[in-house]
This record gives structure tokens, sequence and C-alpha cells, in this order.
């Protein structure tokens, strides 16, 4: 079984995590708040688990040889385990990464899903593992603000900010320096370039790639831009949430 771009099957996993939400959230409301943790931390672990068993696919189908892809530093890869650090320790600057960061990452990665027209079936760890673990960004983030885990303040977004920066800049040096380890180059946080078919090909289009010291790449003008427009998400999510949740206190 095959992917499509933009066929019923896409709208329909477009539309999942949010059908999927409805009904956790009915079945979750009236829950303590205990409870809920506990069905936040089951649900985190199930997403890490997802990943765990695509990787080992992409290990043994490697003939056990290491593979950059392995290492859980892409953005959607990494929000796995920042959930389950978010409900383990019940840090609003987590959950804020999560509902800021991680929730749009994974939405645009459902969004435009060109990595799934890639693979021969998608009835394979690694295709299983795309589907259920994007999906599974989005809804427990969402249910996660809906039931109450999430306080939203300008003071842990400005914390939050300061996280990702780091991990956005500094991605570009482990990017590269992973490239003179092995010979492959990464693209962590996607800030070498961009995912095929975004809209961030845009971005990268008007920069020109530069080579320095005959192994580190970057693109200037696509590193600045597209850090630019994650910023504006973030800050545009933040506000609405932020909004919504300062009404429902009125």
């Amino acid at each position: 079984m095959t992917f499509t771009m933009w066929s019923i099957g896409h709208y329909l996993y477009m539309l999942s995590p949010f059908v999927l939400l409805l009904v956790l959230v009915y079945f979750t409301k009236n829950n303590t708040i205990e409870t809920n943790r506990t069905i936040g931390i089951f649900l985190s672990s199930i997403a890490i688990l997802v990943l765990v068993l695509r990787n080992i696919e992409i290990w043994v189908q490697g003939d056990f040889a290491f593979n950059i892809e392995l290492l859980p530093l892409q953005v959607c890869h990494f929000a796995n385990f920042v959930l389950l650090i978010a409900f383990l320790t019940n840090k609003q600057i987590w959950f804020n990464f999560a509902l800021t960061l991680n929730l749009p990452a994974a939405f645009v990665s459902i969004l435009f899903a060109n990595s799934l027209t890639h693979y021969s079936t998608i009835l394979s760890l690694r295709g299983i593992a795309y589907i259920v673990g994007h999906a599974l960004l989005v809804l427990i983030p969402l249910w996660a603000y809906i039931v109450g885990f999430i306080k939203l303040d300008f003071k842990t977004l400005f914390k939050t900010f300061k996280v990702v920066a780091i991990l956005y800049f500094s991605s570009l040096i482990i990017n590269n320096l992973l490239y003179v380890l092995s010979g492959s180059y990464a693209n962590y946080f996607y800030s070498l370039k961009p995912e095929s078919g975004t809209p961030l090909e845009m971005f990268f289009n008007w920069g020109n790639e530069l080579l320095l010291f005959d192994a580190f790449k970057i693109n200037p003008i696509y590193v600045i831009l597209t850090g630019l427009f994650g910023a504006f998400i973030m800050v545009t999510l933040y506000s609405g949430f932020y909004y919504h949740q300062a009404k429902k206190r009125t």
C-alpha cells in the first residue's frame, strides 16, 4: 500500500488527530488530574515505542550499521521525549515547547507528508511510525491543553524561545559535525535544507548554500528566515491559546 499526496487517504490522515482528540477528551474530561497524567505518560510512552520500533527496522534493514536517522534529534523525534518529560515533571516549559513547536511541526509533517510517498509501502514499521507518531504529536499537546495541564504566560514563552533557539542553532553544528565523523549529513531541525514539498523550499532558494572549511554547510538566508518563520508560528499559536485561556478564566 502506497501513499498519495492530496488523496482521500491524505485528507483522512489530516483529520485523524482531531477526531481522536474529540474521542479522548470525551472519555477523560471528568478524570482527576493524576489519572490524566497517567494517561499522558502512557500515550507519550506509546509514541516513543513507535519511534524505537521504527529505528529497529532501519537498523536491521541497514545490516546493523550506524545510521544518522537512528539518533532522535529531529524535531518530531525529539518531541516524543519532550512530552514524556512534561508529564513526568509537570514543568510548564516542556508543555509549552510541545504545544508551540512540536505540535505545528508535526502537523506540517502531516500536511506535507511527501516523505510517505517515497516508501514502497506504508505498511511497514517506518510507515506506521510516521503516520501514528505525527498524529500523536498533534493529539497529545492539544489534549494536554484542553484537560488543563498547560498554563500559559509570556515569561514561560520567553524561556521556551531560548531553549528552541539554542537547539536550532546547535543543530547546525551537530549536523555538520556528524558529516565530519560519519561522512553523511544529518538535517536535524531542518537547519541545513527544507523537507521537499514544503513552503520552506522558497526560503532555501532565496539564499545560497555556502561550504566553509570544506565541510561546514550553511545557507544563511534560509537559516535566518526559517528561524523567523518558526518564531512567528510559535508567537501566533501562543497568543491564540493564551487569549483562549484568559477568556475561559473570565
